[in-house]
């Protein structure tokens, strides 16, 4: 893996990760929130060897942060829509005419504004557990307790920013009850070791608020506007699991 930054037109940061070989088939990766361009190497802490699996696949994996997260600054009018008018610079920049985009979580809205927009790059989508639609009270009330989260960056984000803050300075010691997760079993025994809940904590919150907690508390109130654009209107296949 190795990390980059570029500059943008209007002069912010965009930061990101590439995995795999250098002249694989490139994929653009969009990470979960809050979360970061090392999102993929959780894999390896699970026995899984993220380069191995790409090299063996030729495949290139950049993983790109989003504004205020990882190595990315902060854009306070940030959307979905202007985020991938970011990934497409960084697509010129690396001379990528065209590639597939895979996302996870938090990323889907991200990924459905890229595939809609940038049409002929683009060729199609692959959407892990992914949002793929407005926050409203119908939404959030098929969620479990992570629903909690992006309510108070909605109504309380002084109140985020502050947990947000004592979860990235501190090193998880013990795990989190089962019940206050809301995870099932398969899922819940991944996370339960402290090291592991270090791991996921160091790879996507900790590197989320790098630069802060702007970036993840502005995206996590993001959710609840609309899209911007009629995912109808997608050309390209999207699949979604």
């Amino acid at each position: 893996m190795t990390e980059h930054t570029i500059v943008l037109p209007g002069g912010r940061k965009l930061g990101y990760a590439v995995y795999g070989t250098a002249d694989g088939l490139p994929v653009l990766y969009f990470h979960g929130t809050p979360s970061s361009r090392l999102e993929p190497q959780l894999l390896n802490f699970y026995g899984v060897d993220i380069e191995g699996c790409l090299a063996k696949k030729r495949l290139r994996l950049i993983a790109v942060d989003r504004p205020g997260m990882g190595l990315s600054s902060f854009n306070p009018k940030g959307s979905f829509l202007s985020f991938a008018e970011d990934a497409a610079q960084l697509l010129a920049a690396l001379h990528i005419s065209h590639c597939s985009l895979i996302c996870w979580s938090g990323g889907g809205p991200y990924a459905l504004a890229m595939a809609w927009k940038y049409p002929s790059v683009i060729r199609d989508v692959f959407i892990i557990c992914g949002f793929s639609r407005q926050f409203t009270k119908e939404v959030t009330a098929l969620m479990k307790y992570n629903k909690w989260y992006f309510r108070t960056a909605k109504y309380t984000p002084w109140l985020l920013g502050f947990a947000l803050n004592a979860v990235s300075n501190s090193r998880s010691k013990i795990s989190i009850p089962q019940w206050v997760t809301g995870l099932p079993d398969a899922d819940y025994n991944l996370l339960k070791q402290p090291e592991g809940l270090h791991q996921l904590s160091a790879h996507t919150v900790k590197e989320a608020c790098r630069k802060g907690v702007k970036g993840p508390i502005h995206e996590a109130r993001l959710y609840y506007n609309p899209l911007g654009f009629d995912i109808a209107h997608i050309q390209q296949a999207v699949h979604y699991w």
